[in-house]
This record gives C-alpha cells, sequence and structure tokens, in this order.
C-alpha cells in the first residue's frame, strides 16, 4: 500500500506548530503527491480559524506556494465542527468558495447555535464519557447529528468518528456509503480506532488513511494504520488515499 496523499492536517492557523510552508516540504518529503491544510472551523473554542480574514490569507498563502511547488498539489480545506442537532457546520457560506474540501469533525468544545444542542453536546457526552450516567439516547442524536452534516455538505472524509463520543457505526457509515464521503482512520487516535473499523467494513463504506499531523513531523506518517489496515484485511481499493 503507498499512500499519496494527507488529507487532515493542522497548522498554526489553529493549534498546529508548524507553517503551511512546513507542511508541504514535510508531504513532498515523504513523497505524496497531495497534501490538504484542514485546520479547525471557527467555532472551535480557543483554537478554530478565526473568520473569513483568516481564510483569505491561508488561500492567498495557498496559492503562492502552488506556484512554487507546482508538483505537489496543496488543497485548502477546513475541519469543521458539527454545531446543530440537524447537522449544520461552522463553515460561513462566504468562506465555501475558497474552500478545495470540507472535512467535519464531532468534536465537544465547540459554540454551537442553540442551548439544548449545547446541553446535548457537552453536557450529556461528557457525563457519558467519563463514565457518569448511562444515555440510551445519547447515541441517536450524536449520529443523527452527524448523519444531517454528510448529507447538507459536500464532506470529503468524516474525522475520527466516534471519538469520545457513542455514535452508531454502521448507520453512519452506510450514510457515507450512499453520499460518497469517507471515514477517516486516524493516525493520532489509532487504539480507538479498531472496533470502529470493525464496525463499519462490512458497509461498503470508503476510508481515508490521515495524520491528523499537529507537526510537520508527523505530515504522512501512515505507518500505524497501514499495519492496521492489513491485520483487518482492507485492501487499498477501500482507501481513497492509498494506491
Amino acid at each position: 500500500m503507498r499512500p499519496f496523499a494527507d488529507y487532515h492536517t493542522h497548522t498554526r492557523y489553529s493549534h498546529g506548530r508548524g507553517t503551511i510552508e512546513e507542511n508541504v516540504l514535510a508531504a513532498r518529503e515523504r513523497g505524496l503527491q497531495q497534501v490538504a491544510i484542514t485546520d479547525h472551523g471557527p467555532r472551535h473554542l480557543f483554537i478554530g480559524v478565526r473568520g473569513k480574514k483568516a481564510f483569505l490569507r491561508a488561500r492567498r498563502e495557498v496559492d503562492a506556494l502552488q506556484k512554487k511547488y507546482p508538483d505537489t498539489e496543496i488543497l485548502l480545506g477546513v475541519e469543521a465542527n458539527v454545531i446543530s442537532q440537524e447537522g449544520e457546520i461552522d463553515v460561513p457560506e462566504d468562506v465555501m468558495p475558497l474552500l478545495d474540501l470540507i472535512l467535519v469533525g464531532y468534536h465537544l468544545a465547540v459554540r454551537t447555535l442553540d442551548l439544548p444542542f449545547t446541553y446535548h453536546l457537552h453536557i450529556r457526552n461528557r457525563l457519558q464519557k467519563y463514565g457518569l450516567a448511562k444515555d440510551g439516547d445519547l447515541r441517536r442524536r450524536n449520529t443523527r447529528a452527524l448523519m444531517g452534516a454528510v448529507r447538507k455538505y459536500p464532506v470529503k472524509i468524516v474525522t475520527h468518528p466516534g471519538l469520545h463520543v457513542d455514535i452508531d457505526t454502521p448507520t453512519l457509515a452506510r450514510v457515507c456509503h450512499e453520499r460518497g464521503t469517507a471515514l477517516e482512520i486516524n493516525c493520532s487516535y489509532l487504539q480507538e480506532t479498531r472496533d470502529f473499523l470493525q464496525a463499519a467494513r462490512d458497509t461498503g463504506v470508503l476510508f481515508a488513511v490521515s495524520s491528523d499531523a499537529h507537526h510537520p513531523s508527523q505530515v504522512g506518517d501512515f505507518a500505524g494504520a497501514l499495519e492496521l489496515l492489513e491485520e483487518m484485511g482492507l485492501s487499498e481499493e477501500r482507501v481513497i488515499n492509498l494506491r
């Protein structure tokens, strides 16, 4: 299995430690043909990309680097946050045309659109995460919100599905399969990935191997994920960025 792209990397525009160019150089050193810059959406507390001006700066930077490194395709994206029960995400309409791809993650530390979803996202999920409550309705609501995002937007990848939250993986995977959205095999959370892969692999959904790099040295480092894929019996045809 040979990776040709890393679609999930962070920079100083959110909480990464490197610049866009440093991520590009790291991708080139790994022999990748594509690299995406996907910093957190603006409603992620403390670390989200701050507004349209920041996205415009990133767009100009990516475009300039594309001319400097024409043999590497550099994509500008976002790891958007789900901010409502219906699956709305925190990317303003006037920012959408600036982006080459959209990733969606279900994060807890975000500003939502309404108080009921804030309670659901912040309180109920954390109570269950730390074993302080059992909530049978929680899985259905979490899954519904993610499915709503996949149905509303052209989502390329759902990032780290089920990380820190309870979701119905087969149900989400079937919707992603219908929409052509990949589920992420996140190299930063491989221990949490095994059960999710087991639950999703028989649905026909495609996957994407991602570094979720927060430092340039992590860009394109897929070694652990490739071992897991072989162990689980998943071929490169099921992974959108492998040959």
